[in-house]
């Protein structure tokens, strides 16, 4: 005999059409809806534009800066 996994929607029981995955700080939650939810958590929502707000990235310091990565190797002369 098989089984048969039916999700429904966490808000109101009803048969879940989707999956809706939300992140918050750093954790990340997923919900199962039905359309009626869906519609209510997407009305007034946007898409989001892809790189960085403005704003977000750090002021200029005055420190000069250092490059990144691994050192570069330096000749070495032995002495002999």
């Amino acid at each position: 005999m098989g089984e048969r996994t039916i999700l429904v929607c966490d808000v109101c029981g009803q048969p879940a059409t989707q999956t809706a995955t939300i992140k918050v700080g750093r954790r990340s939650w997923a919900k199962d809806l039905c359309d009626r939810h869906v519609a209510e958590l997407t009305a007034g929502a946007r898409r989001p534009r892809p790189g960085r707000r403005r704003g977000v990235v750090a002021p200029a310091t005055t420190q000069p800066k250092r490059p990144r990565g691994r050192p570069r190797k330096t000749a070495t002369t032995s002495a002999s």
